[in-house]
């Protein structure tokens, strides 16, 4: 039995999602189904994380478990040929069959996109969450050192989420700003639930003063949602990368 490592990349709008769920097109759907189609086999896929509906992924990976022949690199081709255009298949390599696309992930980098144009490109508008607002980059960058750091996230994260370990570390969080867009690029040792998304929106909160900045010293200290910005929508957030050592 070997185990290969797939790299893809995927834009997520047609999409409810990575993971599979009842009745519903997902992009782990659609890469089964054409593993099945390349090798006659039910073959199930592990992600390194899950992306929500209508989030986008730049490189994410999965690991799989096959005792089929085909090349790596045959695969890859092949698996494309039966993926729709929206989804691709970027590299695959045989690793150790200890390996765990998600387990074995130390570092993750996503991208969120806020676009402050009055009229958002129609070339944009599946790629960032619109906020018709001018905000300044230094007040943004003064509230996001208050996040960066060892926490317990459990108040940065969806209430369903089923986790019970809300400790994470996030490296870094970087905001840049290129015309009317504004780039958030946050690294970090492992995401929860709606995590990036209600990062983003408490830093854009409290620099619209909808909520004070001492509010993010209540949800560390108190783990209640209730203290935090809004989540926002799906289409802004981008998994750009999962490092692996």
């Amino acid at each position: 039995m070997r185990r290969i490592l797939i790299c893809f990349s995927y834009k997520g709008t047609a999409y409810s999602g990575l993971a599979c769920q009842p009745g519903k097109d997902t992009i782990q759907k659609r890469i089964e189904e054409a593993l099945f189609q390349v090798t006659r086999q039910n073959i199930k896929i592990y992600p390194s994380g899950r992306t929500d509906a209508q989030v986008h992924a730049l490189k994410q990976y999965a690991h799989l478990d096959t005792d089929a022949s085909i090349s790596c690199d045959k695969l890859v081709m092949a698996l494309n040929t039966y993926l729709p255009s929206d989804i691709r298949i970027l590299s695959a390599k045989e690793v150790d069959s200890s390996f765990d696309a998600r387990k074995s992930a130390k570092l993750k980098t996503y991208q969120y996109i806020v676009s402050t144009a009055k009229i958002t490109s129609p070339f944009l508008f599946d790629y960032v969450c619109e906020k018709k607002h001018d905000y300044d980059i230094s007040v943004l960058n003064s509230i996001k050192s208050k996040i960066e750091g060892t926490h317990n996230f459990k108040a940065f994260c969806a209430s369903r989420s089923g986790r019970t370990n809300f400790v994470r570390t996030v490296e870094s969080i970087e905001i840049t700003k290129k015309g009317d867009l504004i780039l958030f690029k946050i690294t970090g040792n492992g995401f929860l639930y709606n995590m990036v998304r209600i990062i983003v929106g408490t830093i854009l909160d409290i620099a619209d003063k909808t909520i004070p900045i001492e509010n993010i010293d209540k949800m560390f200290e108190t783990g209640e949602r209730k203290f935090g910005g809004r989540t926002l929508c799906g289409k802004g957030l981008m998994l750009l990368d999962v490092k692996y050592l």
